[in-house]
């Protein structure tokens, strides 16, 4: 079912693991480049608030991935960066990892 996510989609989820207060006091970016999609995304931590938007401007960050869309989706799933090209700090993605909280299987999506 993860592959039919669009790349906008699969970036939401992490966002809104984020947890803010304890990633208050984090910035850190990472520029992604979906070489089978011929997309390019910036994704931005700041003031504990997570986004990412399409075709940026400034391709400046801490880390750039270059890689397809499957191992983005495995990348986010926990399958870490076999295979995946990457320039710049790899800790900005452990940094982020560790600010985001685990999903609740419970959580109760419409209740009556």
């Amino acid at each position: 079912m993860t592959s039919a996510l669009s790349v906008t989609q699969a970036f939401d989820s992490p966002a809104i693991r984020v947890n803010g207060p304890r990633a208050w006091a984090e910035r850190l970016s990472i520029l992604w480049r979906i070489t089978d999609l011929a997309q390019t995304y910036r994704m931005e931590l700041s003031n504990g608030a997570l986004i990412h938007h399409p075709d940026p401007k400034d391709t400046r960050a801490d880390l750039t991935l270059t890689l397809t869309k499957p191992q983005l989706l495995g990348l986010l799933a926990g399958r870490g960066l076999d295979g995946i090209e990457h320039e710049g700090d790899v800790g900005v993605l452990t940094r982020l990892l560790g600010l985001l909280d685990e999903p609740d299987p419970d959580f109760a999506i419409v209740t009556p």
